[in-house]
């Protein structure tokens, strides 16, 4: 009877305890941290500076250097052949370097050309002067050898590759009367007109460091220059493109081809002196030269 009794306390406690055990609630603690949304910025930051975005930026700068030089020297290899073939576009080059190194004002601006001296036109409509707006900007001026007035200019509106200022130059003749050749149709002999009463480079260009004013009615553009279109003391517009074309042709004349002339002596000389037939002729030619005949052998 005890047995039985101690089996039945023993299963009621078992069963108590089971049912203590299954009811009891375990909390766990996380110690893990919830997630933070990171920023748009934080998030900016890591794309510029991932390896790969760094890549692809320092690989695009190279690219973009390699174009820009590659564009120089395309830019260098034109004017170069220009050079060699034009003897005026040469001409136009070296005037324009010489006009800027004998600058008056300090035009020294390449990009903003703006900040240079303006250039304007002044013109004569019912004997009252009218001042136009800027046509360029003054990048140099001198006068040449042969008697123009050179000026060196940015014209609004002129650009290379639609970027870069193009610079032009202006000649203003500095002489009262100038000889024009023509061929005549009928006879097909040369002319010579002579046109006179031709205003002087002081009469036509005023320098001041505000502005520059050419008194002219507009500027034409002859070959590689630009010359002014002016008013003769007769009242009667004169174009200068033909006078100022042939005085630089005497120039490209006069000047350019006598130094390629030169040259080519130079050259020419220089290659019988490499050339080992040439100077094996020669030393023979001394040789002779210096061999002395008795005086019954002379004749």
């Amino acid at each position: 009877m005890k047995i039985a009794n101690f089996i039945i306390f023993f299963v009621f406690i078992s069963i108590l305890v089971l049912s203590v055990v299954e009811s009891a609630q375990v909390v766990e603690v996380n110690t893990t941290p919830a997630p933070v949304e990171k920023t748009t910025w934080q998030k900016i930051k890591e794309i510029i500076f991932s390896p790969l975005f760094l890549g692809i930026v320092f690989f695009a700068v190279i690219l973009i250097l390699v174009i820009i030089g590659l564009a120089f020297l395309l830019k260098w290899l034109i004017k170069f052949i220009k050079e060699r073939k034009n003897v005026f576009y040469l001409m136009k080059n070296e005037r324009i370097k010489l006009a800027k190194i004998q600058r008056r004002y300090h035009s020294t601006h390449w990009w903003k050309v703006t900040k240079n001296t303006p250039i304007r036109l002044v013109r004569y409509e019912n004997g009252r002067a009218v001042i136009s707006k800027p046509i360029g900007h003054h990048r140099g001026d001198y006068v040449t050898h042969e008697g123009n007035v050179i000026i060196s200019m940015n014209f609004i509106g002129r650009k290379t590759w639609l970027i870069f200022p193009t610079v032009d130059i202006i000649v203003i003749p500095d002489k009262p009367k100038l000889k024009i050749q023509k061929t005549n149709e009928k006879t097909g002999k040369k002319e010579e007109t002579v046109i006179l009463n031709l205003p002087r480079a002081r009469e036509l260009v005023q320098f001041n460091e505000t502005d520059i004013l050419i008194f002219a009615e507009s500027l034409s553009k002859s070959g590689e220059f630009f010359v002014p279109v002016v008013k003769t003391k007769d009242n009667e517009i004169v174009d200068l493109s033909l006078p100022v074309y042939q005085s630089l042709e005497h120039v490209a004349l006069g000047d350019y081809l006598y130094e390629k002339a030169d040259l080519f002596t130079h050259l020419a000389k220089k290659a019988m002196d490499l050339n080992p037939n040439v100077r094996g002729i020669q030393k023979v030619q001394d040789s002779n030269n210096s061999i002395e005949l008795p005086e019954g052998d002379k004749q």
